[in-house]
Order: structure tokens, then sequence, then C-alpha cells
């Protein structure tokens, strides 16, 4: 459903001229700095110049990525594979991309940015995540250049880390976080408490308006070029799915949160038209499909959101195939089970076994879904 782009640079996509240019507002929470205005609005290089398109992409640790690109060459012929495949290769290696950046200040093992290219998830030194798909789709598709800004931490909830600040936690919230964590610091305070929600809310801000600042000095072939805020990805779910109290209320908590969260970080971006992809928690594969991912699609449906918010289907691109031989515990099997499981696998079914066909599926249908809004 998704490669019809793949090789047509779109001159329609210039239409999307209203996802706003970069701008600063006075009276956002977190400006961006003199110099980044200067460096975006008034550059050496001439602002006739099409602008680069940005896209965040954000999330908890199957935003991180743990897919191994081997397994890309396992599935080449794959009838979902195929049709791409040969775009992500360079001679035997894996391209390189010239018009695609991308830069991850909040990888686990160190910042990273550069040419996209394999190498930015966090399961080795060559592992993907949804940027690998995302990045050469969206690429294959823009005449304009591209950078990615992923932001991304494992093991983090939307209803506490990633609290949107228009909905503060109550005392409630407070006190029982207080409690958890008493229980392992016993001196922890009700100011301590209260700070970790939306710590990484904040934290995502922060590292978005240092990454846009050094555009310039990262990536000396766009340096001085017009910013344009094109989209955010947002694929994150786990540590709320696995939340007993909101199972209990069907996940609508988690509904509410998302839906502030989406307007919250628009302005805090100063972009209002921003298109934004909601990528659906997918562990599991079709049959675990239940009350959280239709809280996720519910985010959705307000009506000033239709046309700008996407909840995108990704449970139809979980591995069955590695499902089976995980079930058959083929990873601590034997030598030769082994090494047939990590042709298609190499991590744990909430992390989507690690399957490098399900991590760029995804993120080709997280692109597909941006570029539909572009529209």
């Amino acid at each position: 459903m998704f490669p019809h782009h793949w090789g047509a640079k779109a001159d329609r996509l210039r239409r999307f001229e209203s996802a706003s240019l970069l701008r600063v507002d006075p009276n956002m929470q977190f400006q961006l700095s003199i110099s980044l205005c200067l460096a975006i609005v008034i550059s050496s290089t001439s602002l006739a110049e099409s602008p680069v398109k940005v896209f965040f992409l954000v999330g908890q640790s199957n935003m991180e990525g743990k897919g191994n690109p081997v397994h890309l060459d396992t599935y080449q012929n794959d009838p979902v594979i195929r049709p791409t495949y040969d775009g992500l290769k360079d001679g035997q290696g894996w391209r390189v991309r010239e018009d695609v950046w991308i830069t991850y200040p909040s990888k686990a093992q160190g910042a990273k940015h550069g040419a996209l290219s394999v190498g930015y998830g966090t399961k080795g030194e060559d592992s993907i995540g949804p940027e690998f798909g995302f990045g050469h789709t969206i690429g294959n598709a823009l005449e304009e250049p591209v950078l990615l800004i992923k932001i991304a931490w494992g093991g983090k909830s939307l209803g506490v880390d990633f609290r949107p600040p228009s909905l503060p936690p109550t005392d409630a919230e407070v006190e029982a976080l207080l409690d958890r964590q008493r229980k392992k610091k016993p001196e922890t305070t009700v100011d301590q408490a209260r700070e970790r929600y939306g710590y990484y809310y904040r934290e995502m801000l922060r590292h978005a308006k240092e990454e846009l600042a050094a555009v310039g000095d990262r990536f000396p072939e766009i340096k001085g070029r017009p910013l344009q805020v094109a989209g955010f990805i947002w694929h994150q779910g786990f540590n709320d799915k696995v939340n007993r109290d909101l199972r209990e209320n069907q996940y609508g908590d988690y509904t509410k949160w998302l839906v502030a969260f989406i307007k919250d970080v628009r302005n805090d971006l100063g972009a209002p038209e921003m298109p934004f992809v909601i990528g659906e928690l997918s562990t599991g594969g079709i049959p675990a499909r239940g009350d959280f991912q239709v809280a996720q699609a519910n985010a959705a449906k307000p009506a000033e959101y239709v046309g700008n918010v996407a909840f995108v289907p990704t449970a139809e691109f979980y591995d069955t195939a590695a499902e089976e031989l995980y079930k058959k515990n083929y990873w601590k099997g034997t030598d030769e089970q082994k090494a047939e499981w990590q042709k298609v696998g190499n991590d744990r079914p909430y992390h989507y076994l690690g399957s490098g066909k399900t991590y760029y599926l995804k993120g080709v249908a997280f692109a597909e879904a941006a570029l539909g809004m572009m529209q």
C-alpha cells in the first residue's frame, strides 16, 4: 500500500508550505535562541532556496529501534520488501543518503549524527529503528533536503515521563508516585516526585532546540538554508499499556494525555499545523490488538485533528515467522537453530523480536502517513 511514493519526487507536495517555517514566538515556554533565529531567518544563503524539511521522531524503546538490517537481506524477495530493497543498497553495502540527514542526541551509546544509513538503532553498530524506512521513503518522495531529529528513551511513559504540561499531575497522582519512589529511595520529597512528571517532555524540547541550533555545524551541506517543521512521529506506549490502573479505564487517560501532548508539542515547537503521526503499539501483532490501540486511535479523532493527525496501524508488520522460531526457543537452542533465528530476529517480543523487517516497514508506513497529510 505504501511503495507508490518511491522514485517520484513530489512536486505536489510544494502545496505543503502551510506547515510552518520554524519561527520564534516570544511567548513560547521553550524559546529558541536568538542565534537559532538568525541562523534560520538571516542567512548568508538565499532564502529563495527550498527549505529543509524537518521531522521529529520521538518515543520510547521501539522508536530507539532494535532491528537488524540483515533481516532485510533475508526478506529481499518478500513482496513487501522487494519493491524498495534495491534502493537501500549501494553495491554490497547499505546506502548512505546524500539528501537525508539524521541527528540522534539521546542515543544511549552516545549522541550520533550524519547522513542517513544503518546504525541509528540501539542494538549494535548497524541496528535500525523506524528512522531507516522513514528516511528512505521521505527522501525518495521529496525534492527538498530532509533532516530527521530522533529523540527517544527506553521505558518511558506518557502518563509520567512525557506528561504534557497542559495536564499537570493531580495531588493524588503525585502522592501515588511518591509512595512508589519511597520504596526504593525513602528520602524522596514531594517536589522530587512532582518533578518527575513531564521530565522527558522537557528534555525532548531541550534536545529539539539544541539540535535545530546546531544544524549549521553538524551538517555543512544544509548550513544556512531555512528549516521547515514538516512532521512529528510518535511511537510509544508499552509502559502505559502495562499500567493496570490505566487498563481499568480502557486507557481513556492515555487518549486524554495524547490529545494534549499533540497540542502542547505543536505550540512549543511553534508549528501549529505540523502533521502528527501516531504509530500503533503492535507488540504481539494483530492478536494483541485491544483497548490500548483503540485509545491511541481515538487521539486522532477530535475535530481539530482530522486531516492533520493520523493513527497508523502497524500490527500487520509483526514478523510471524520470527515469532514461531522464538516460541520454539531457537534464540537459545543449538548453534544451527540460533543461526536460523538470527536471520529474522534478535530480541524479545516487546521489541518486535528485533525484526529489521518490522522496524523498516513501520518507518515506511509512518512516512506514507506524513506524506499523505502534507499533500
